[in-house]
């Protein structure tokens, strides 16, 4: 099951879907950057979907390669995110918010590649918006509700405890969502 998404990736999502439509083959093409544009190329790993073999091949400035099986090398020692909490969205009205707001969580997702998200919470005026409840990414969930993109369309649900007593209604499962730490009653 794929993890519900706080609406503030739907925007990231929707260009990045963008711009691969019509890039749909099995191959990878690669064009280094022209000259003076950052970079100097960098290492590919190449996997021969034939024989499984791997070979690691180095890009110049004014090449361009086909990869077919290409398996990323992932991020060499990430850093940890960061954490930013203001407030305490599991204590709702505890006075960490002024009178009229809410504690709301959030996740500030990386501007590169390999770079650290930021998790944080903070007061902003309270929405009316309850389990199940339509909304678009703004502020429209009340209080211990958060705005996530799930299967059933993007809606407000109720945040919950991942371990432990999860508070969820009955007939809703706690599951994580992309504030680490944090669940949505789904």
């Amino acid at each position: 099951m794929a993890r519900p998404r706080l609406l503030a990736s739907l925007a990231a999502a929707g260009a990045l879907a963008g711009g691969l439509l019509g890039a749909c083959t099995s191959d990878v093409v690669v064009t280094a950057p022209p000259s003076g544009h950052g970079g100097e190329g960098g290492d590919f790993v190449f996997i021969d979907p034939e024989t499984t073999s791997t070979t690691t091949s180095t890009t110049s400035q004014s090449s361009t390669s086909t990869l077919s099986g290409y398996m990323d090398p992932g991020c060499m020692d990430e850093p940890p995110p960061l954490e930013d909490y203001l407030c305490d969205p599991y204590a709702q009205g505890n006075g960490d918010c002024p009178p009229g707001e809410a504690c709301h969580i959030y996740v500030d997702y990386p501007d590169r590649p390999c770079g650290q998200e930021i998790y944080g919470s903070f007061c902003y005026p309270a929405g009316a918006g309850e389990q199940g409840d339509a909304c678009t990414g703004g502020h429209e969930c009340a209080g211990g509700f958060v705005c996530v993109v799930t299967g059933s369309g993007t809606q407000c649900v109720a945040l919950c405890n991942l371990v432990g007593a999860s508070g969820c209604p009955p007939g809703l499962v706690c599951e994580p969502i992309d504030v680490k730490g944090f669940g949505g009653c789904l």
